[in-house]
């Protein structure tokens, strides 16, 4: 018999459930950031301008994946997930990409790398602080691209979550022969990096430079420091 009785109740609840419609569309980013390429707003003009049945229409009847790969059509977009509840709220959560480093090819547009290596249009709304990669840097899809995207993405995804690297390098440059200089934050010196070839290795050496040399000598006692060359960090003097 309570089996029978919890079988009608949660059918009538499952009819009640099915009646209820779309009164509400929350909007929520899964992150605390304030500024981002993408606000509510433009979430909300992607629902407002497609032809899906929301607001006034049946929960049931929506189908949520849709709408989510509609979102996830914005290139600032990462995923989207969405929920309905019995008080008539939809709830659009959306998690943004994150950008990594700005490219910025000799007589080319830019666009951005993110925190995964996608490639994201430059934005005229926001501009984000971090590491910028200029110079002769191919555009997506020419050649030997994805090479040398490959080791400004690495090399800039340990810069981003370096303690000392991620204030310090503020930008790298690529010259015609795909050797990087890097420039720092604090400090009026050039620092040639050389090849990407075990850049591990070559930072290290620079961080044991920064940490036990300049402590002593001061930051603005050499012009340039090469890491060129295997197991060596040559500095010159001003």
């Amino acid at each position: 018999m309570l089996a029978a009785w919890f079988g009608v109740i949660m059918g009538f609840v499952s009819d009640e459930a099915d009646k209820v419609v779309c009164r509400t569309i929350e909007v929520v980013f899964s992150d605390t950031a304030e500024h981002r390429f993408v606000t509510r707003g433009d979430i909300r003009k992607m629902i407002e301008e497609s032809s899906l049945q929301l607001q006034g229409y049946p929960l049931a009847g929506i189908n949520t994946r849709s709408l989510e790969e509609l979102l996830e059509q914005n290139p600032y977009v990462k995923n989207t997930e969405i929920s309905k509840d019995i008080s008539g709220k939809l709830e659009v959560i959306v998690t943004p990409r994150k950008p990594l480093v700005r490219i910025m090819p000799e007589g080319r547009d830019g666009y951005y790398l993110d925190r995964e290596g996608r490639v994201l249009p430059l934005s005229d709304r926001y501009t984000p602080m971090i590491l910028l990669a200029s110079g002769h840097i191919p555009y997506p899809g020419a050649g030997e691209t994805g090479g040398r995207l490959e080791e400004i993405y690495r090399f800039a995804r340990n810069v981003a979550e370096h303690p000392l690297w991620k204030d310090q390098i503020v930008q790298i440059y690529v010259d015609r022969d795909g050797e990087y200089e890097l420039i720092p934050r604090v400090g009026a010196h050039q620092i040639l990096l050389g090849t990407m070839d075990d850049w591990e290795r070559k930072l290290r050496n620079l961080e044991l430079l920064y940490r036990q040399g300049f402590s002593r000598y001061g930051w603005n006692t050499y012009e340039q420091i090469n890491l060129k060359y295997s197991n060596q960090v040559i500095c010159t003097k001003r």
